[in-house]
């Protein structure tokens, strides 16, 4: 078990085991549509040496002011800067994590030179971790950790379980990667996780290997229960109430479909209202190689009921041509709260290519950046 200690990011808020199941509040009017992020854009278009290009994006505030992108398969080396070319199409790392320095425009590759493998890696030969969802912790005055909820996929690309790495910070030595002690491999875990007063909130997906893919929501009373879902309670969307075993628990109400990643932010409107905002993308319109539908729900509740769902952005990479044999895919947006800026709440999603021989081309294969903004909405809400 881990030990107790004191989360940096504070939300605002009591604790929900004291709150009725459903809270109310005034929801805003839908967003408007996303516009293109350019400057994050341009910036992401590394070519090295180091990161040059990912899927997953995920995102932590620092506490020196920089900010953590961490990823899922990842290309780490070199391309040529006049072709946007790479060396080759195969990616070196199926996770990565790097620093971005908005003050001083630098973008750091953590463990490289010389490392160009993953940072995470599973005991099981032959297994990969990808990324999921984190905070940053304080275990004792200024010292602090970072908590990651990592995925365990195998060769033959099933889900075999989550684990939860805790790596120190600043030098991000791995302490521990301890296994999740799930029931079964039923439900995935960990697209978010979000705290909300003394509680927190781990948000999951169960995927049938088809566009029909689906959201739960559990909670638990303490960060040294991430791994132990037995100290979990699940929400049962049929009975609106918390109630303990994974099995009882139900998808999320409001949301037919969901692609595998998606965020879910704890929002505050001008006039003090709190409200979640759910960003992902509609797997089921279109289907399955042309997602392209950035959307985004509403609750007064963290585990809803979700409504008011908005497409923000229609992604145009979506069954375009990739560079050299086939067509592009796009997926899994998500918000980072933590970069609203006067243009709005930057959100991104990830672009990829159905036929790996594009991935070659470093264009293909990078996450894209939006900015969303939402009438009457400040910023996350935070202390």
């Amino acid at each position: 078990m881990l030990r107790a200690i004191k989360p940096l990011l504070l939300c605002l808020g009591i604790s929900t085991s004291l709150l009725p199941a459903y809270s109310q509040c005034t929801l805003p009017a839908p967003p408007n549509p996303a516009t293109i992020d350019s400057t994050f854009d341009s910036f992401f278009q590394q070519n090295g040496p180091g990161w040059t290009g990912a899927d997953g994006s995920y995102s932590l505030p620092l506490p020196d002011g920089t900010n953590l992108w961490y990823w899922s398969d990842s290309f780490i080396g070199t391309v040529n800067p006049q072709t946007r070319l790479r060396s080759s199409d195969l990616f070196q790392a199926h996770n990565s994590l790097t620093i971005q320095n908005q003050t001083t425009g630098s973008f750091t590759t953590v463990g490289y030179p010389p490392s160009t493998s993953s940072y995470f890696v599973p005991a099981t030969k032959g297994d990969w971790f990808w990324v999921g969802s984190g905070l940053v912790v304080e275990p004792s005055p200024d010292s602090y950790q970072l908590e990651i909820m990592l995925s365990q996929w195998t060769p033959k690309i099933a889900f075999a379980g989550n684990s939860l790495v805790i790596v120190d910070w600043p030098d991000y030595t791995i302490q521990s990667i301890t296994k999740v002690a799930l029931p079964n491999t039923s439900l995935e875990w960990g697209s978010q996780i979000l705290q909300v007063g003394s509680d927190y909130y781990i948000y999951g997906l169960k995927d049938p290997g088809n566009d029909n893919k689906v959201p739960y929501v559990a909670r638990t009373t303490s960060l040294s229960y991430l791994t132990e879902p037995s100290k979990w309670q699940y929400w049962n969307a049929i009975k609106n109430k918390w109630m303990t075993g994974q099995s009882n628990a139900t998808t999320l109400s409001g949301v037919a479909a969901i692609t595998p990643e998606y965020s879910v932010s704890q929002m505050k409107t001008t006039s003090g209202s709190t409200f979640y905002l759910m960003t992902g993308m509609n797997p089921l319109n279109p289907p399955f190689p042309l997602w392209n539908q950035v959307t985004t729900w509403y609750s007064c509740n963290p585990q809803g009921p979700w409504s008011s769902p908005t497409v923000v952005y229609t992604t145009p990479e979506a069954g375009a041509n990739g560079c050299k044999e086939g067509t592009l895919v796009t997926y899994n947006p998500k918000a980072h709260p933590e970069f609203t800026d006067a243009d709005g709440i930057l959100l991104t999603y990830n672009v990829n290519a159905n036929d790996s021989g594009d991935l070659v081309c470093a264009n293909d294969y990078m996450p894209r950046f939006l900015r969303l903004t939402i009438p009457a909405v400040t910023t996350s809400k935070a202390p």
